[in-house]
């Protein structure tokens, strides 16, 4: 007797969940069509003309000591050196502004501030929820 009661609910649940997921009216949905990039002028005067960055000059920071303590020392060569080697995350302290250093990818871009001091990064510049970010063109 349990197993036939088991196997009406597993049945019954089964029907349930099938119907919920029909559509009621019976139409055909198309599918999305799919569109293509267009091409030609605009996309070659995109890749012929880089688009100029701005840039932020600061002294190279660990992220972790800063947000720790609200202020970091400027990291030396030797000290950013072996950050970059442990994957610790570095930074660029402008001002009072605290700035993730990026590559293209989003990938962080540790190695390039590896020689610590003072540095101006070149690339895009994005701020939102109180996060500052720049995509690094160049690091100098």
């Amino acid at each position: 007797m349990k197993n036939i009661l088991s196997i009406a609910a597993l049945l019954i649940l089964a029907l349930g969940t099938t119907f919920a997921q029909t559509k009621r009216t019976g139409k055909v949905i198309p599918p999305t069509p799919v569109v293509e990039p267009s091409k030609g002028a605009p996309e070659a005067a995109a890749k012929a003309a880089p688009v100029a960055g701005k840039s932020i000059k600061g002294d190279v920071v660990s992220v972790m000591t800063y947000c720790a303590k609200g202020k970091a020392p400027k990291l030396s060569k030797d000290e950013a050196g072996m950050m970059a080697k442990r994957g610790e995350l570095l930074g660029v302290l402008s001002g009072k502004k605290l700035y993730l250093v990026v590559n293209s990818d989003g990938t962080s871009a540790g190695t390039k501030l590896a020689n610590g001091g003072t540095v101006t990064v070149s690339g895009k510049i994005m701020s939102k929820g109180g996060l500052n970010m720049i995509t690094a063109n160049s690091v100098q």
